[in-house]
């Protein structure tokens, strides 16, 4: 009996010991699934670290980018009275298309002057002064012409803008008022040049002669002063900003409104020193805009500035103090936008961009300079 029972105790702790190994077998087994776990999270880790850090090094990108274009300042180059405005705000124009008229009364008597003091002077030269009498007659007439042009498509603006149109496509009257304005400028413009090319034609060197060519470019100049007083579109574009009324006093050169021409278009992109190592000019450059989600547009790189953004500003930083804190520059990166714009999705300066540049095509030269920097030629002897 008492053997028995000896051998159920001792069963019994054996049962307890393999129970109490297999316990620990199971924990070091999970101890070491977890470590496995964790060890294959790290490298997966690590991997998509590098993987981002490689693709952020061979596709630099930066938010800090603005589409841009060419802006005229639209600016009369004689002074007087605002008579006539012809556009409004964000209204498109093409090359030639009128944009306000300076009042040309101050002009006409002064043309008027020197149109009789030409003529006294050619009388009194002769024969001599025929040529330029006769490129003059030419000129006045082919500017007398672009008047009338003016006259009319200034009737034919009037009336669309009365039937409430305004904002419309020209009318067929404006239309071909604008061709008739347009063809009537550049046959004045040929019959200025000759005009100023008749001047320089060597002549009899006399007292009336030399008076003769004075009395010409009086002329001359009278003469672009009236023409100068309609003002006309340089280029295709959208007008913007338009605050200029009738009645207004502007001197020369004062800017009238701005001008955005309608292309090329480009995309100034301000990217961080550490990302321009690889950034070359006619690499490939993808860019989406904020205003269309999930619209992307091919463009190209065009340049690379040779100095920081705010080196160039207003303020630049002075550095050479005791308080300078080191910081990572940005510096600009031209992006040609290639093709055509969607005329759905209309481009606007100062948009805000996102741009990224494909630099896959340049890994054998990727320790390179983005562009080299100019040699200083200065010879040290001339200290």
């Amino acid at each position: 009996m008492d053997e028995n029972v000896s051998q159920t105790a001792k069963s019994s702790e054996k049962a307890q010991d393999n129970s109490e190994d297999a316990e620990k077998t199971s924990k070091n087994g999970g101890a070491k699934l977890r470590w496995i776990a964790l060890g294959v999270l790290f490298a997966i880790t690590v991997i998509g670290v590098f993987g981002y850090w490689r693709y952020a090094e061979i596709y630099p990108s930066t938010d800090n980018a603005y589409t841009g274009a060419d802006i005229v300042r639209i600016a009369p180059l004689v002074a007087g009275q605002v008579i006539e405005v012809y556009v409004e705000d964000d209204q498109k124009v093409s090359k030639g298309d009128p944009l306000f008229d300076i009042d040309p009364v101050p002009y006409d008597a002064a043309l008027r002057g020197a149109r009789a003091q030409f003529d006294a002077a050619a009388d009194a030269a002769g024969t001599e002064g025929e040529p330029l009498k006769e490129a003059a007659g030419e000129m006045e007439a082919k500017r007398v012409a672009l008047v009338d042009a003016l006259g009319q498509y200034r009737a034919a603006e009037k009336a669309q803008r009365a039937k409430g149109s305004s904002d419309a496509a020209p009318s067929p009257a404006v239309a071909k008022a604008l061709v008739t304005v347009r063809e009537a400028e550049a046959a004045f413009q040929t019959a200025h040049k000759a005009f100023s090319e008749a001047q320089d034609k060597n002549m009899v060197v006399t007292v009336p002669t030399a008076k003769l060519r004075g009395a010409a470019a009086q002329l001359d100049k009278a003469t672009e002063d009236r023409v100068k007083t309609h003002v006309l579109s340089p280029g295709d574009g959208w007008v913007s900003d338009v605050r200029i009324r009738p009645g207004a006093v502007m001197d020369a050169g004062t800017p009238a409104f701005p001008l955005v021409e309608a292309g090329p278009w480009w995309v100034n992109a301000n990217f961080k020193e550490t990302d321009l190592q690889r950034i070359r000019k006619g690499q490939p450059a993808t860019i989406k805009l904020d205003m269309y989600p999930g619209y992307a547009i091919e463009g190209t790189v065009e340049s690379i500035s040779p100095g920081s953004g705010a080196l160039f500003s207003v303020l630049p930083p002075e550095n050479a103090t005791g308080n300078w804190v080191k910081v990572t520059q940005r510096f600009p990166v031209r992006i040609r936008i290639d093709g055509k714009p969607d005329p759905k999705r209309p481009l606007r300066v100062g948009a805000t961009a996102t741009v990224t540049v494909d630099t896959t095509g340049d890994d054998k030269t990727a320790g390179a300079q983005a562009e080299p920097a100019p040699q200083n030629t200065a010879s040290a002897g001339t200290q």
